[in-house]
């Protein structure tokens, strides 16, 4: 059983500690590794149709260039529904190349026209739509196409990809890599070189697309690297408790050897070897386990960095951890083994049989004399026979419970983030006017997409609002124009959330200061105080298509998306016009499903009415939830195993004094309680002990992705243990302890007087 423990603590230790490097190496630089692993464009150029750009490709300092693909804009749906605004979709047959080679995630590439593979930043694969859908163009042929694969491109060149000839082209696309093309000025020097002389439509340099990537890193690479270090920490920890109390448990037989005439040089050399021969084949299957594990976890990673493709472990991590923890394992062995080795052989034999005399005795005999029930007593006063061993464990647990509680908070932390960013509580629905959800225009659609004033909308919009404030159900309705505007001064983009009524009750969580009152003041997100230097009471001039505006910054608010968010009154803009959105608060008791419903069918095709939260998509924080789900299970089955090496070795040890226990009358029932309880100390130690830790390691980490977001942090976000729920999870120690002791409590009830007196 215990070479069984051993193997198992060995093979899940390694796979930790292959999984921990593996996430250590997807967390460093992941953007320029998976830039460099796809052969990135370090700029996209857009053409004319019809204007003959392939021998751009031979200008000076390109060093290899991809294209010329022909390139229209259009938005696919599935039976109405739009899976993502109006985006640029690229005829490409294939998905390799000198630059810009396509990762492949789902499902294959293209073999033929009638098919299209959609990029991996289309929201809601697997929920809202699958390999094998059907999806409609929104172009004036309306041409449907099968979904093939799911693919991404590391630079984001194409939102999908169809088969070349079979739409008519409204541009050309090349894509360049430059000798040169360290800083914006170089990718700029390089297509101004490459595409001199042909009349060029727009541009894109990857350094953009790192820069809207790399918000989303930082905010999440502090708690991956926070989890790969617990888990080699834990790893490591109990592979050393574990050892160490195989070698201690065999002290007895070393005794015996020596009476035999082993050497002490020997006496180490058995040992080890015994211990080596179980740990050996058992690293070796675990770092494979390791590598299996791996990659749906930092393909899971990669998803939630945004960024396609996934990474694998390196060689060098599986060839440390497939030598690294075998010489752990000898180490360990050689010094315990030592020890024991220089020992009298009586002396050893002695230790082998039960800890030394007088090892914790007033603290045993104390809880003897209390009112505790005996069998209790006794299992209280057990780890005090082997403090160093019972220190490693309460260590190996206080980790465990740690990491438990720091994944609770953390995805207590992230869900109460996605509840702030829908604003789902205060404003369950949306309205979108026009296109319908997703569509251009509509929430969710990339900055710069917005319709600023409505123009060229033939809807009634004033009858929008009176469907939907004669809808029953309804508590309050206000209108919403996204504009996008600029900041005198600044070359920062700004995205404007103007309201043509009252606003309080959306929901955005204020951080500091107050709601805007007039139409001369406004709320800005923490980053674009961040990004643009200013703070709260500063006065802004803000330009738009309609002019500038002089504002007064009242608030800071906790807003969703990577760009600066200011809200305001839709009063303040020169013409602010019609709003495209209505957001809708609901009286309580009326569901939301209902209610989408009953105003939809008020609506008829005038506008389209949602919940909040299917209008927005959190795939990044999703996966992280179900990365921080599998992470946890794994260091706590790491931990629980290292609690059943600790008493098996402890039951093993009282084999006799459990005899002497049963022939005086204890029931197995009672000495099932003796076992489990020995470990109710070191559980409870272990679990208060992790309380401060684990909530100390989320608020650190909470913090740092703060920060790496460049945005403030709600109250209710950050606090997000209250005394029950720590009450709870100090008990995690405990459940964590016994579960390890089930399996020995079992066995040692089991034993018969005769067989436990005669292993004396």
């Amino acid at each position: 059983m215990q070479s069984a423990i051993i193997a198992a603590v060995v093979l899940l230790s390694s796979a930790t500690a292959v999984l921990g490097l593996g996430l250590l190496v997807a967390s460093d630089a992941p953007f320029e590794k998976a830039f460099q692993r796809q052969h990135g464009a370090h700029a996209a150029a857009a053409f004319p149709p019809g204007v003959a750009v392939a021998s751009t490709a031979n200008r000076p300092g390109v060093t290899a260039a991809a294209g010329p693909f022909g390139t229209f804009t259009a938005g696919p749906s599935i039976e109405g529904r739009a899976l993502m605004p109006a985006g640029l979709i690229v005829a490409r047959s294939d998905a390799g190349g000198e630059v810009d080679r396509l990762a492949i995630s789902h499902g294959h590439w293209l073999t033929g026209t009638g098919q299209i593979v959609l990029s991996s930043d289309v929201p809601g694969y697997g929920r809202d739509w699958h390999i094998g859908d059907r999806v409609t163009l929104d172009l004036p042929s309306r041409p449907t196409l099968t979904v093939v694969g799911v693919a991404g491109s590391a630079t984001r060149t194409a939102s999908a990809w169809v088969w070349p000839g079979q739409f008519t082209a409204t541009g050309r696309q090349m894509l360049y890599r430059f000798a040169s093309a360290g800083s914006e000025t170089a990718v700029r020097a390089g297509l101004a070189t490459a595409t001199a002389g042909f009349p060029l439509t727009g541009s894109t340099s990857y350094l953009a697309v790192k820069l809207s990537i790399s918000a989303n890193l930082k905010a999440i690479v502090p708690f991956v690297v926070a989890f790969a270090l617990l888990g080699l920490a834990i790893s490591v920890l109990i592979i050393g408790n574990v050892v160490a109390g195989a070698v201690v448990a065999g002290f007895r037989a070393i005794g015996v050897q020596k009476t035999l005439g082993f050497t002490p040089a020997q006496v180490v050399l058995v040992h080890t070897g015994q211990i080596l021969t179980v740990a050996v084949p058992a690293g070796v299957a675990g770092t494979a386990l390791g590598y299996a594990v791996s990659f749906p976890i930092l393909s899971q990673t990669a998803e939630a960095y945004g960024l396609p493709g996934s990474t694998s472990v390196p060689p060098w991590a599986g060839l440390a951890v497939l030598f690294g923890l075998p010489l752990i394992v000898g180490a360990v062995a050689v010094v315990t083994a030592a020890r024991a080795g220089r020992l009298p052989a009586v002396q050893a034999i002695t230790v082998g049989r039960a800890p030394r005399t007088g090892r914790g005795f007033r603290v045993r005999r104390a809880l003897a004399a209390s009112r505790l029930p005996q069998p209790v007593a006794f299992g209280f006063g057990t780890p005090f026979a082997r403090p160093a061993r019972s220190a490693v464990t309460v260590l190996a647990v206080l980790l465990g419970s740690a990491t438990l509680i720091f994944a609770i908070g953390l995805a207590t932390s992230l869900s109460r983030v996605v509840a702030d960013f829908d604003r789902s509580a205060a404003a369950p629905v949306q309205v979108s006017i026009g296109p319908g959800p997703g569509g251009a225009g509509g929430p969710g659609g990339p900055p710069g997409s917005n319709d600023p004033v409505g123009a060229g909308r033939s809807t009634d919009v004033a009858a929008v609002r009176k469907t939907i404030a004669a809808t029953t159900g309804t508590a309050h309705v206000v209108g919403m124009t996204p504009v996008d505007g600029s900041l005198a001064g600044s070359s920062a983009q700004i995205e404007i959330n103007a309201y043509d009524g009252g606003a309080t009750w959306t929901g955005y969580p204020m951080l500091s200061g107050r709601w805007y009152q007039t139409p001369a003041e406004a709320v800005v997100s923490s980053r674009m105080l961040h990004l643009t230097g200013t703070r709260v009471g500063d006065f802004i001039t803000v330009t738009t298509q309609q002019g500038s505006r002089r504002l007064h910054i009242v608030g800071e608010a906790f807003t969703n998306g990577s760009g600066s968010t200011l809200i305001m009154d839709a009063a303040g803009l020169p013409d602010p016009g019609d709003p495209i959105v209505f957001e809708v608060a609901l009286t309580p008791g009326t569901g939301t499903g209902t209610y989408v419903q009953r105003l939809n069918d008020a609506l008829g095709e005038t506008a389209v009415a949602q919940s909040t939260t299917a209008a927005q998509d959190h795939e990044s924080i999703r996966v992280a939830l179900a990365l921080i789900g599998t992470l946890s299970l794994l260091l706590c089955a790491v931990t629980a195993l290292g609690v059943l090496h600790t008493v098996v070795l402890d039951t093993r040890e009282r084999v006799h004094e459990i005899g002497v226990l049963k022939a005086i009358g204890q029931t197995p029932r009672q000495v099932r309680i003796t076992v489990v309880s020995s470990m109710v100390a070191i559980g409870l130690a272990g679990g208060v002990l992790a309380v401060p830790l684990g909530v100390l390691l989320h608020g650190v980490i909470i913090r740092a992705i703060a920060r790496a977001a460049g945005t403030g942090m709600p109250h209710e976000v950050a606090a997000a243990y209250g005394a029950p729920e720590l009450i709870g999870l100090g008990a995690a120690g405990i459940v964590l302890a016994v579960i390890g002791a089930l399996i020995p409590a079992g066995w040692a009830a089991r034993t018969s007087v005769a067989a436990a007196l005669r292993a004396e």
